[in-house]
């Protein structure tokens, strides 16, 4: 059975195999790293400079060593300004190492810029009861659809359109059958005005829920929760038997709540300025 929002999960929370340990684990694993992406891998650290029309930029992902953290952040300080850019943020949570990781970025002038919530959701039983909504909600599988996606996430997050090439392979890589690929995308319409989009990676029965966002002037209208039920049944549909999310404590974190997910930790985000 699932715990009631808000409450603390336990090892018998989730049906089966997925143990709280299990489900932090998973949520630790969860690392993207896209085609045309640079990034320094260590024992450490995983350092990713995302390409520069996206608007995920440079962050360290996970960061667990008995170095110091001085040297640690001077380190990565400097291969950032070797990709020519100038802000890095780094994602901590209960695993980060060293102790003192926190307090000395912050000291070094990083400031906060993002909180998150690891949320997960039992799919071996019910689908989520999201309510009433009166939007329409399909797969990414073509160029309507993928220009639509691409246009509320520059809307929401920020960047670059992408180039013509790497256009041409999301197409190609969305006309496959979902079953034959671990990514997939959909986009909710309000009337004929896409409203909302999200993405799923699909990874050893787990289904990483990434990406939604709601157009600002189309929100409220249910266009959100429609996108979170619509990549939870396709994934389940394609084996996963999690949902896994980290949602923004302030924005999503809420919805996906009263939607039956479950609070497993908290990771924040760090932006420095090097």
């Amino acid at each position: 059975m699932k715990a009631g929002a808000g409450a603390p999960a336990s090892a018998s929370d989730l049906a089966g195999e997925w143990t709280r340990d299990r489900i932090l684990a998973a949520a630790a694993d969860w690392v993207w790293v896209p085609d045309g992406a640079s990034e320094v891998r260590t024992d450490d650290y995983h350092l990713i400079a995302y390409p520069e029309w996206f608007s995920s930029g440079t962050q360290v992902a996970w960061c667990r060593s008995e170095r110091p953290a001085d040297a640690l952040v001077q380190e990565v300080a400097g291969q950032v300004r070797r990709w020519g850019r100038d802000q890095v943020s780094w994602w901590l949570s209960a695993a980060s190492r060293p102790a003192d990781l926190e307090p000395w970025l912050r000291t070094a002038g990083a400031a906060l810029s993002e909180t998150v919530d690891v949320l997960a959701y039992d799919l071996t039983g019910p689908l989520p009861d999201v309510g009433a909504v009166d939007v329409r909600c399909v797969p990414v599988d073509d160029a309507q659809t993928l220009a639509d996606a691409h246009l509320v996430s520059r809307e929401v997050w920020g960047g670059e359109p992408p180039p013509a090439e790497q256009l041409d392979r999301e197409l190609a890589e969305c006309a496959r059958p979902i079953g034959e690929r671990e990514e997939f995308r959909v986009v909710a319409y309000a009337g004929n005005e896409p409203a909302s989009m999200g993405g799923c990676t699909l990874a050893g029965g787990v289904a990483r829920l990434w990406g939604a966002a709601t157009r600002p002037a189309l929100r409220g209208g249910g266009a959100y929760r429609a996108v979170l039920l619509t990549r939870l049944a396709i994934a389940r549909d394609h084996g996963a038997t999690l949902g896994l999310v980290k949602g923004r404590v302030a924005t999503s974190g809420p919805i996906l709540r009263r939607a039956g997910f479950s609070a497993y930790g908290r990771e924040r985000r760090y932006l420095l300025p090097v």
